[in-house]
C-alpha cells in the first residue's frame, strides 16, 4: 500500500513532518529553511503568513552539507487540525516539533500535544526547535528545554536511544536554522535513528 507521501508523488527522501500548536512558528522555521537552502525561491515573510490549513512543503535538495534530500511537511497546528498528524507519523522518517519559546502560557498545551506526538513517533530522530529566541531569551530556551526533557524521559525512559536534539531558533531571520538541519539529516543519512541521547544546542 502506498504511503500518504507516496501518493502525492514524493517516495525517495526523506521525510520531516512539522508540528507544534498553532501560533507556535512553523511555518516561519519551514519558510526560513527554504531561505536557507532553496537559492531560486525565497520563503515567505512573518507578516504574509497566514495559518496553516492543511500543509505547507518544502523540499530541500541534498548538498555537500545536507547529505540526503529533506522533504518537510509542515502540518497544521489549530486543534480541529492536528487529529491528521497520527496519519503522517506512521510514514514519516523524522519529526521536527516547533514551541514558541516566548510562551510560557501555551507551553502546557504544546507540551501536551508534544507527548502525544512522540508516543506516535516510534523511535525516529526528533529535533525540537525552541522558536522565537529574539524574544524569549535565555529563559524561554530553558523552559523548552526543562519541558522537553521530562516529556522524553516519560515516555521514552531513561534508557532510551532515540536521537533526538533541541535548538534555539529565530523564526524570523533564520538563525540557528541552518546547525538544526544540518544535524537531523546527517542523523537520518547515518541511519543512527536510535543511536544518541539527549542533548540541546542553544544558538544566538
Amino acid at each position: 500500500m502506498q504511503t500518504a507521501y507516496e501518493l502525492l508523488g514524493y517516495s525517495a527522501s526523506k521525510r520531516v513532518v512539522v508540528l507544534g500548536i498553532g501560533g507556535a512558528g512553523k511555518t516561519s522555521v519551514v519558510e526560513r529553511i527554504k531561505d536557507a537552502y532553496q537559492a531560486a525561491a525565497r520563503g515567505l515573510r512573518p507578516e504574509q503568513i497566514i495559518p496553516t490549513v492543511g500543509m505547507n512543503i518544502a523540499k530541500i535538495p541534498a548538498s555537500a552539507k545536507l547529505p540526503i534530500e529533506l522533504i518537510f511537511w509542515d502540518l497544521g497546528g489549530a486543534f480541529g487540525l492536528r487529529g491528521i498528524w497520527e496519519s503522517y507519523l506512521k510514514d514519516a522518517d523524522a519529526v521536527t516539533y516547533v514551541v514558541d519559546g516566548a510562551d510560557e502560557r501555551g507551553l502546557e498545551e504544546s507540551m501536551v500535544e508534544f507527548e502525544r506526538a512522540l508516543r506516535n513517533s516510534k523511535t525516529m530522530p526528533v529535533l525540537v526547535l525552541s522558536a522565537k529566541s529574539d524574544l524569549s531569551g535565555p529563559e524561554g530556551l530553558e523552559m523548552v528545554r526543562s519541558s522537553c526533557e521530562d516529556i522524553f524521559a516519560r515516555v521514552d525512559g531513561a534508557s532510551s536511544r532515540r536521537a533526538r536534539r533541541i535548538f534555539s531558533v529565530d523564526a524570523n531571520t533564520g538563525l540557528g536554522v541552518r546547525p538544526a538541519v544540518e544535524w537531523l539529516a546527517n542523523e537520518l543519512a547515518s541511519g543512527r535513528a536510535s543511536g544518541s541521547m539527549l542533548s540541546s544546542l542553544f544558538n544566538f
